[in-house]
């Protein structure tokens, strides 16, 4: 409050009530030296007439700093003439009162000056906070290391950051009013239809390939692998009014991904390469170790010894007929089958004599029902019955019956082996068919590469068939189920 009389200060002071804090200045100047050293007030309330400035003076004053130019200031005046209150109005008051005034009416358009403030200072903010964000936008949008753009419904950009126009080959500011077509015509084709019909559904399209020629000096007639991604933009009330797209370049990890893969079919080629190669050394120690056996001029003495060569020299066969096997399937040939007329229980009848020699202590019990003939490849089947009553034997108590059940029906012929032991832990039930795996149950510590399994399912894979497991506290069961012609 700025007036030269002490006593209308007081009464206008009274007249606000209890709902202000009320500073009063008897001039101009003090009022304007303590706005200059303070937070500027909600209103200000000048007297027209006073000594040094006067009221429309000082509001010129205010109206003419940046800090105090919105400032709402309401005029006292005892001028009545219309020409005199247009002044007030043009010196930058926003309202007046005429003396002599009413209290309420001081009260009322003081408080109207106060909501109307309160409101400016609302918009300003929401503007300020407003400008923050888009310009924490424009940041990130700057800084994004994936390309993002914005499209009208005319499939025209309204917006590219710096990455999208680094991945077109073209400036900034040659996007802006240009088509899809018009920056991109190599993937228009492609790459429109599905932008409108995004449009058209509000549905996103994501993670789309596709390649684009690399623009630039730099680009040496590349491409670059790119993943996008298309989404709707919509208005609060929920229309379509574009089409924001974001653009991952991919590039690197493409190749990335071939070289793994060369390196990868490298090493299985190696693997084959080493292991059809050592079949022949293998073969003759075997041989020369079959023939002292045979000739019986080995000393008694190192009979034993002999017998742990061939024994090693078959367990090294195995070990690289798996690895050859991986390989094939690895390299996308798959392994080879030769089928036949193939009768199942005069194979397992071959494969548990062959286990009941190397395991004389153990018994291995065959129940089968049915028609067990199909097409298959009997040697392949062996392979596989061979590997799981192995197993079986290999991971059940030593005194326990290994059981195998054979039931041949109209289409499908079903083997299972059971056996008692250790569960196999749930862990390693989900990537037991993996190549390299191996189970851990109980004291037995496993042998050989962890192949068995994976080939076996290969095998039977390759029969059009399913090899599956469960493994409870009682028993683990392997059910082996064959179509009759693969």
């Amino acid at each position: 409050m700025v007036d030269d009389s002490a006593s209308e200060a007081r009464f206008i002071k009274t007249a606000l009530g209890t709902g202000f804090r009320v500073e009063t200045f008897p001039d101009g100047a003090a009022m304007l030296e303590r706005l200059h050293a303070g937070r500027a007030p909600d209103v200000v309330v000048l007297d027209w007439e006073m000594p040094g400035m006067s009221g429309p003076e000082v509001c010129q004053f205010l109206r003419g700093q940046s800090e105090t130019e919105t400032l709402p200031v309401l005029m006292l005046t005892a001028h009545g003439r219309p020409e005199d209150l247009v002044q007030g109005l043009r010196a930058g008051a926003n309202d007046y009162v005429a003396k002599p005034f009413r209290t309420e009416e001081v009260r009322a358009r003081v408080n109207a000056l106060v909501r109307g403030k309160r409101l400016v200072d609302a918009v300003r903010r929401a503007d300020q906070e407003k400008a923050e964000a888009l310009a924490q936008l424009d940041a990130l949008l700057t800084s994004s290391p994936v390309g993002l753009s914005l499209l009208d419904r005319e499939l025209k950009f309204v917006h590219v950051n710096a990455r999208m126009a680094k991945l077109d080959g073209l400036p900034l500011d040659a996007h802006a009013g240009r088509t899809f077509a018009q920056v991109l015509p190599s993937l228009a084709p492609q790459l429109e239809p599905v932008i409108r019909r995004v449009l058209e559904t509000g549905e996103p399209a994501e993670e789309l390939a596709v390649a684009l020629k690399r623009a630039g000096p730099d680009a040496a007639g590349g491409e670059s692998h790119l993943m996008v991604s298309f989404h709707p933009v919509r208005t609060p009330g929920g229309e379509v009014l574009g089409v924001g797209s974001v653009v991952v370049d991919v590039t690197r990890h493409k190749q990335s991904e071939g070289e793994l893969r060369a390196a990868a079919e490298f090493r299985e080629r190696f693997l084959g390469i080493v292991g059809h190669d050592l079949r022949n050394p293998l073969n003759a120690i075997r041989m020369g170790a079959s023939f002292l056996i045979a000739s019986e001029q080995v000393p008694p003495a190192l009979v034993r010894t002999v017998g742990r060569i061939i024994s090693s020299t078959d367990r090294m066969t195995r070990m690289i007929t798996e690895l050859l096997d991986f390989t094939r399937s690895r390299l996308g040939g798959g392994i080879p089958l030769t089928p036949g007329a193939t009768d199942l229980g005069l194979v397992v009848r071959q494969v548990v004599e062959e286990l009941e020699l190397v395991h004389p202590n153990r018994t291995v019990r065959v129940e089968s029902t049915g028609p067990l003939g199909g097409r298959w490849d009997a040697d392949r089947l062996a392979q596989v019955l061979s590997n799981l009553l192995g197993n079986a034997l290999q991971y059940s108590p030593p005194e326990s019956t290994v059981e195998l059940s054979l039931q041949g029906g109209p289409e499908l012929a079903i083997a299972r082996v059971s056996n008692r032991g250790n569960p196999i832990p749930k862990e390693e039930l989900a990537i037991l068919f993996h190549p390299f795996q191996r189970a851990q149950t109980g004291a037995h510590v496993p042998s050989g590469l962890g192949l068995g399994l994976f080939i076996s399912e290969q095998i039977v894979r390759s029969h059009r068939g399913t090899l599956v497991v469960e493994s409870g506290p009682e028993r683990t069961v392997f059910t082996m189920t064959l179509p009759r012609a693969p």
